[in-house]
């Protein structure tokens, strides 16, 4: 006795072929996202994660252990937040080097600033 009817088979076949296609489109979008140009960052980034690329500058660690850097691409260049749970493992960051960093858009006293909330999230 066969255990799936036609239309099983059908809804079978139908729900692999979505599934499929779904994971394709992932796999394209997500390797479609590379660094926006920071110029390119606005207010109505705010809350929005980004990827952005540059060399560091002006890094400095706070006393409590906060890491704050800027980061300049050809466009412009915007302030990076990691706050000591995450800058404790991030020693690469140095004046100098190229990073990429994936971050929250944030504002703080009227300024645009990139908060990274995994040291995975910055790349040497």
């Amino acid at each position: 006795m066969d255990l799936l009817t036609m239309d099983d088979n059908r809804l079978l076949i139908v729900s692999l072929l979505v599934s499929t296609i779904g994971l394709i489109t992932l796999i394209f979008v997500s390797a479609s996202q590379g660094p926006m140009p920071i110029s390119k960052i606005t207010p109505e980034h705010i809350g929005s994660t980004v990827i952005v690329e540059g060399v560091a500058s002006e890094s400095f660690t706070t006393p409590e252990g906060h890491l704050f850097f800027q980061l300049a691409d050809d466009s412009k260049s915007i302030k990076i937040v990691a706050f000591s749970d995450v800058a404790r493992d991030l020693a690469c960051v140095e004046d100098g080097a190229h990073i990429r960093v994936r971050g929250m858009v944030d504002e703080y006293r009227s300024e645009l600033e990139i908060i990274v909330s995994k040291a995975a999230d910055v790349k040497c």
